[in-house]
């Protein structure tokens, strides 16, 4: 089974200021939970302790209502923003622009993508070749079907992914401009315009700002 790790001390207090308890447990294979289980207690540590000034329960308690989603998945982007060491707030940032946090599966230039994180198959499969390549993590390897069905493995995608494009380009812009239009697309967009300040990109950066708050 695939499960969400245990979390840790920071999630469980959040989870329990909107009454929830329960750890989650996700459909999957063995070997994402096994990885799930290995993220040590110090990183748990570490996110608890970054919760007064990151991942405030006012911030995160603000993200739930707007966007009306559920407090234990966004304590999981959080989680995953801190396996990947991304910038806080980004990845929550790009799932609410790419579908405000709405799991659906929607066929988009021909091909289909998927969940909250709107990922397509193909680029599905260079995160799982970042993820497991670059940066030695075991994860099921990517198909429709598990991409629809499970926004946190989709989300675990997406913030390896993130992670791999910043530490190519160097440039967060380039970055979020990539995902959005894709590799080569980025590069239409900077012959088109010179710069790669898309306004998805600019409207990622800005989301996640105001998420910080």
């Amino acid at each position: 089974m695939f499960q969400q790790k245990r979390i840790g001390r920071f999630l469980a207090m959040f989870l329990v200021a909107f009454t929830i308890a329960a750890q989650a447990m996700f459909v999957g294979t063995a070997a994402f939970a096994e990885d799930r289980e290995k993220v040590s207690e110090e990183e748990c540590n570490v996110v608890s302790a970054k919760e007064d000034q990151t991942y405030r329960q006012e911030n995160l308690a603000r993200i739930a209502r707007d966007y009306q989603v559920d407090p234990e998945y966004l304590a999981y982007i959080a989680s995953v923003e801190e396996t990947f060491q991304l910038e806080p707030y980004e990845l929550f940032a790009l799932i609410a622009q790419e579908s405000k946090y709405v799991p659906a599966t929607n066929m988009d230039g021909g091909s289909l993508s998927y969940n909250t994180t709107q990922m397509k198959l193909a680029t599905a499969k260079t995160a799982y070749m970042a993820i497991t390549e670059y940066y030695h993590k075991e994860i099921p390897y990517p198909n429709g079907e598990l991409l629809s069905a499970d926004k946190y493995y989709a989300t675990y995608l997406a913030g390896g992914y993130l992670k791999y494009l910043e530490d190519v380009y160097m440039n967060k812009y380039e970055s979020y401009t990539a995902y959005r239009l894709g590799i080569n697309g980025r590069l239409t967009f900077y012959e088109n315009n010179g710069h790669y300040k898309s306004a998805y990109a600019v409207q990622v950066k800005s989301l996640s700002r105001s998420f910080a708050q």
